[in-house]
This record gives C-alpha cells, sequence and structure tokens, in this order.
C-alpha cells in the first residue's frame, strides 16, 4: 500500500484501487466522474489521486471546506494543477454557479505545456454547479482533452449533470461506507474526548463533512435546538450569521422531523407545515445571494404560526 494510499478511508479504498490499476496499466481515464452523497470524501480522494499521480507528499484528510487553502495549498500552487469551484462574489459569498470565464481560463491551462511530470489536473467541483454556457464550453475540453491531461469532477447529484458530459466520463460511483467505519475513522482524526458518534449523527452520518466541523460550535448548537423545540427561547438561535443559519437549520429540520416520525401514525398537520417552512428557509438561505438572515430566522422562529404551536402533544 502506497503512503498516499494509507490515508485513504476504508470506503474509499475501492474506488482508489480502480483508479491506481487503470493507472499501472495506462489506461486512466481523460476524465472520471466521481459521485455519491456529500460528506463521505469524494474531494479528499481527487485530491489525493492528484497528488499520487504528481509525485506529490500526501496529506491527512481534512476538511473539504470551500476554499481552504490549508488543505489545497500544494495544489494551489503547483503550476500542473487547477481546481475549478465557485467563485466568490461582489458580497463575499460564493457564487451558485461556476462560470464560462473559469471554464475558459481551464482550457488556457489544459492545452499549455506541462512541467517535468508530463501531467496536467484538473479537478472540478461541484460539475452539477457548472451554468449552461461553462457546461457547454467544457464538452470540447472532455472531447480535446490534450495529451497528459486529466480531469476529475465530483458531484453530489450527478443526474444534474449536463447529459453529454456524464457520457463523455468514466463514472465512479462513491458509496458511503457502514456506520462504524464511519465512526472508527472519524473517532481517530479527532482530539481525545471529542464525540465521534454525536458529530456523526448532527451531520447525518457523513464523516468527512462530521471532520469539517469538529472544531465549530455544532454541538452548542445542536443543544440550543434541543431547548428551543422542547419549548424553550428562539433569541439565542438568531444570528446575523449565514453560514451558522445554515447549519441552524439543518440541524432544526432533522430535530423537528424525528419528534414528528414518534407520531408518524398521524403526524399533525401544523408540524409538518411547519417542516415546510423550515426547508423554504434553507432554499431561501442557499438561493439569495444577499438574504436577510436574521429576519429570516426571526420570521421562522418567532413567528405565530412557529414551532411551539405547530409542535405535537407530548
Amino acid at each position: 500500500m502506497s503512503q498516499a494510499e494509507a490515508w485513504v478511508p476504508s470506503w474509499l479504498q475501492p474506488t482508489w484501487v480502480r483508479l491506481a490499476q487503470a493507472e499501472a496499466a495506462g489506461r486512466l481515464p481523460h476524465a472520471v466522474l466521481l459521485d455519491g452523497p456529500p460528506g463521505w470524501g469524494k474531494r479528499f480522494l481527487a485530491r489525493q489521486f492528484a497528488r499520487s499521480l504528481l509525485g506529490l507528499t500526501p496529506r491527512a484528510p481534512r476538511g473539504m471546506a470551500y476554499g481552504d487553502e490549508a488543505s489545497d495549498g500544494d495544489l494551489l500552487a503547483h503550476r500542473d494543477v487547477r481546481l475549478v469551484q465557485r467563485g466568490v462574489a461582489d458580497s463575499g459569498r460564493p457564487r451558485r454557479q461556476i462560470l464560462i470565464d473559469q471554464v475558459r481560463d481551464l482550457g488556457e491551462f489544459l492545452v499549455r505545456t506541462a512541467g517535468a511530470g508530463g501531467r496536467r489536473i484538473a479537478i472540478i467541483e461541484l460539475a452539477e454547479e457548472l451554468n449552461t454556457n461553462a457546461a457547454n464550453a467544457l464538452l470540447k475540453r472532455l472531447e480535446e482533452p490534450g495529451s497528459g491531461c486529466h480531469l476529475f469532477l465530483v458531484s453530489h447529484r450527478v443526474n444534474e449533470v449536463l447529459p453529454t458530459i456524464r457520457s463523455r466520463c468514466q463514472r465512479l460511483a462513491v458509496a458511503p461506507g457502514n456506520p462504524d467505519a464511519a465512526r472508527s475513522w472519524l473517532a481517530g482524526q479527532l482530539s481525545e474526548g471529542a464525540d465521534a458518534s454525536r458529530l456523526l449523527q448532527l451531520v447525518g452520518g457523513a464523516p468527512l463533512l462530521a471532520r469539517e466541523r469538529a472544531d465549530s460550535d455544532l454541538p452548542a448548537l445542536a443543544d440550543a435546538v434541543d431547548v428551543f423545540i422542547a419549548g424553550g427561547p428562539a433569541d439565542p438561535l438568531i444570528r446575523d450569521d449565514r453560514d451558522r443559519a445554515d447549519q441552524l437549520l439543518e440541524l432544526l429540520y432533522r430535530a423537528l422531523a424525528a419528534q414528528v416520525q414518534v407520531s408518524a401514525a398521524n403526524p399533525p398537520s401544523g408540524a409538518l407545515r411547519y417542516l415546510e417552512r423550515v426547508q423554504r428557509a434553507r432554499r431561501i438561505l442557499s438561493s439569495q445571494s444577499n438574504p436577510n438572515v436574521t429576519l429570516l430566522l426571526e420570521d421562522l422562529l418567532l413567528g405565530p404560526s412557529g414551532w411551539i404551536t405547530a409542535r405535537p402533544a407530548r
């Protein structure tokens, strides 16, 4: 087992082996589409395999947060690597899409002469975030990638990727690992005393996402959500912080859904409507470039049709 492969979690090993065997046989596809649920390490796998191809020192799995230069510094500085992600808007927030100018820049990179290793590698994430013009521009590069070029496309929702892009890539489905493997791996990544099981529960079981959020206030925020659901105050949940609000709404939805499931045979209609409101708030938060976070949370948590009036009877 190579040093790079040793860092790869067990559930990613089958995909790694397929790629490594193809490379050893000289049959590594010029375009690979890695798809599967978020938080299970597809982005890390693409980066680690790129390091292996370029002879770079492998890195331990870390949070694959957007623009994480601490994790990606070696790749970002390498002349033969490009990471293509959503750019940053004037508001300072990531854009919703990958734009055509980014793919044009990628095209210029792919046709230039590679360094001593003779390879050029591009990682595109997420493939479903390419806007229409960017996706069409990428098609040409997939058809004529150039010698020594390898493109790794990462996708959480592969059905939203342009069909003509999917057809020009070798698709490798990255399946989640079993809960025990995820918990064991995460426990080895955390500091002593950290509760791997609870972190996994809070993020829906995805270990790389749990690792990313391990140093955040996620457990404390989850405690505040539980207090709110039990009838406590909403004020501690309301802050003008978009990233925190995104985590809050995710936690709130999961916790409320579990409460409603207890009365699954006859769930109160008010509780179901409130779950729909939480989902609608999540969509607003993710779709608008500069939403009023405080107003959004106040309307959801303090409004007359809030959870306190909608919750199931105990």
